[in-house]
């Protein structure tokens, strides 16, 4: 057990260098781009790099998926598997280039060249860079992309410094940044890793293949409903309230994201963890413990952002952004449930329940577009805020539920429910911005009592741990 803790520990301490810290930095980046972008070239912006995010799963089939498993299950030569994890996605390029040609040949695809190029090339890197890396996690190798991670971010500041600041490139330069970001990351996670000793083209494992893209298949519809459930309602805003709506909605994305990389942070490595250490029986109550954590983590950090969002949006929005503040609450709750969500899905993909994960992403995401249709013109951004929250609850209550079913969960589902309830409560007071922020306070400090007995034994367990190895060191 101690070992499983330790293991998830130094796992989650990396993947929060590599992750959370660079986007941290990045967060405070927001004033600048507020202040040099435009609302409708932010929303043009956040629309392009969202449609490469549309594009990654379905050309790649989640190819990276595969390639971290079957890495980590030491049955197959890891060469083998890097190289169809490199195959495959090179032939979605391949389609890709292919596609965009053609529609602009005939006259289908209206975007400048510019724009067309940025796309081509923002798939390419981007799903490179996520492939590799999973591989890296795959043969654990997660050092380095934490040096890549901070890397491309110290090149995605200064690139946007330069281009947005001294040379006045406006969106373009916005644009370019970000390719040399992932440009950069991708060239020292390949050559810091020696990723080239794992391409072998001699040998091709159709077996293998067939395994792999089996494995993985089936999550390209949840990869899909997961798009739609973050990216959806900026298309039908578009086209119900025009792009400078997107642009506000999509800014008001920033505070979430706090919240969102800390739970994505938490799920890579548990994931890891649980395809390792995966006991259906939860014997030891490694599985649940870790799943109430992760709960308690993600509804203390949602709790906070609700209550200082009003100050932080005055800071980091500028000019017509600061109406973005509102949408923000229904958001932090939606990431708050993404994570949890997250979590069930780590432990159905070590038990190879892809199929689920599928199933009830597609429901998540049926629930999106239709909360979507009906809210949009009612509420226009904070309709869609809160139609993405309700397609990550659906979602959520779907796979817990079958992860119950398959495994002995030993959590405490009562006292997280309960959770969930009060940091909805103040999510809906928030909705009146500082009116209410005295019973927002008092709702976060009721959610502090009501893990009280979990905060104590946690607290104590670590130092108990510090002192051993306080006392093993002198």
């Amino acid at each position: 057990m101690d070992n499983k803790k330790i293991y998830l520990l130094k796992n989650f301490m990396l993947f929060f260098l590599a992750s959370f810290l660079p986007k941290t930095i990045s967060f405070f980046l927001v004033p600048l781009y507020t202040n040099c972008l435009s609302t409708t070239e932010y929303g043009t912006a956040d629309l392009l790099i969202n449609t490469v995010s549309l594009c990654v799963p379905i050309l790649t089939l989640v190819v990276q998926d595969a390639v971290m498993k079957f890495a980590l299950d030491n049955q197959h030569d890891k060469r083998n598997v890097f190289t169809v994890g490199v195959r495959v996605t090179f032939w979605g390029f391949v389609i890709l280039c292919a596609g965009c040609s053609a529609l602009k040949m005939f006259g289908i695809l209206k975007l400048d060249k510019f724009y067309i190029v940025f796309l081509i090339l923002n798939y390419l890197l981007a799903a490179f860079t996520e492939m590799i890396s999973y591989f890296c996690r795959g043969i654990n190798k997660i050092v380095i992309l934490t040096f890549s991670s901070v890397a491309q971010t110290i090149t995605t500041i200064v690139a946007n410094l330069i281009f947005l600041l001294v040379l006045k490139w406006g969106l373009e330069g916005y644009l370019i940044s970000i390719l040399l970001g992932y440009l950069i990351n991708m060239l020292i996670v390949f050559w810091g890793a020696d990723l080239y000793k794992y391409i072998n083209f001699k040998y091709y494992d159709l077996k293998l293949e067939k395994q792999m893209l089996l494995f993985s298949a089936p999550l390209v519809a949840s990869s899909l409903s997961w798009w739609i459930n973050n990216a959806s309602d900026k298309y039908i805003l578009t086209y119900l309230c025009g792009i400078s709506v997107v642009g506000i909605y999509s800014v008001a994305y920033k505070i979430p994201t706090i919240l969102s990389v800390l739970g994505t942070v938490i799920s890579k490595a548990f994931t890891v963890s649980a395809i390792k250490e995966i006991d259906i029986n939860d014997t030891d109550g490694f599985l649940g413990k870790s799943y109430s954590l992760i709960s308690y983590v993600m509804v203390i950090g949602c709790a906070v952002l609700i209550v200082i969002n009003p100050f932080l949006s005055r800071i980091l929005f500028a000019k017509d952004f600061y109406a973005a503040w509102k949408y923000v609450p229904p958001l932090l709750v939606a990431f708050l449930m993404s994570a949890i969500s997250g979590t069930c899905q780590s432990m159905l993909t070590a038990i190879n329940k892809t199929g689920i994960i599928s199933i009830t992403a597609v429901l998540g995401a049926i629930s999106n577009v239709i909360f979507n249709i009906v809210l949009i013109p009612l509420f226009e951004g904070y309709g869609a805020a809160i139609a993405t929250m309700i397609s990550f609850f659906i979602c959520w209550i779907g796979r817990y539920y079958f992860l119950k079913k398959n495994i002995t969960l030993k959590n405490s589902i009562i006292k997280e429910i309960v959770s969930y309830i009060l940091v909805s409560i103040e999510m809906t007071l928030a909705y009146w911005k500082n009116r209410y922020i005295c019973i927002e306070i008092i709702i976060f400090f009721m959610i502090i009592l009501l893990y009280y007995k979990d905060e104590k034994y946690f607290i104590k367990s670590t130092l108990t741990k510090v002192k051993n190895v306080v006392r093993k060191t002198i």
